[in-house]
């Protein structure tokens, strides 16, 4: 019986050690091959679709998901200078909607945003010590947290040139005139291969793994 007992507490300590091991040499394997960050996501320019003039808005039908054709009329509006057309500024989809039909608006006014998502990057914030490792060409690969299971790759185009302060945008400063060291990150741009079939957005939180070799 104590035999037994002996051999089970042996065999649970094994499996552990193991596992120890094969955690460790996975790290160890992480750190050596890959620049990794967490704290990403995929960005794109945004741009407004904004009122012409001040009127009623007419003929807006557009919704959320609907893709547009740069210098495509969108809309009106109906003010003392007559009928203006709203044009599409840019190709892309419809990702924000802040207007109704009949809506009385003003020149400039927001009416809604769209995005090119076939021209989406993946900004990764990476740790000053690390961005020696990091180059322009290197292979990313990206996980998105809204597709887990799919896998995504990625190169690096650019490393920015500023860096920013990670305890939540505080200068790196204080009233009494005292340094306050504290780990930097550089932006670092990185270009999606291909969307994998998958609907990518403004804004989705991302991993990265920049290859060191």
């Amino acid at each position: 019986m104590k035999s037994s007992r002996t051999i089970g507490i042996f065999t649970i300590v094994l499996i552990a050690v193991i596992v120890i091991l094969v955690g460790g040499g996975y790290y160890v394997y992480e750190q050596a091959n890959y620049v990794t960050s967490s704290d990403a996501s995929i960005q794109g320019t945004i741009v407004p679709l904004t009122a012409p003039q001040d009127g009623t808005l007419q003929n807006w039908n557009l919704s959320i998901g609907e893709n547009v054709t740069k210098h495509a009329v969108i809309g009106q509006t109906d003010g003392l200078a007559g009928i203006t057309d709203i044009y599409a500024p840019i190709s892309g989809t419809v990702v924000q909607n802040n207007a109704v039909d009949n809506e009385l608006v003003v020149p400039g006014q927001p009416l809604g945003y769209v995005v090119n998502l076939n021209n989406l990057d993946v900004v990764a914030n990476v740790q000053e010590t690390e961005i020696n490792n990091v180059a322009v060409g290197k292979t990313v690969d990206i996980t998105i947290n809204a597709y887990p299971n799919t896998s995504f790759t990625g190169t690096v185009t650019q490393i920015g040139g500023g860096s920013t302060v990670v305890t939540e945008g505080v200068p790196n400063t204080s009233l009494t005139g005292a340094f306050n060291k504290q780990t930097q990150r550089v932006p670092v741009y990185i270009s999606i291969a291909g969307s994998e079939g998958k609907t990518l957005m403004p804004g989705m939180s991302v991993e990265v793994s920049i290859h060191r070799n």
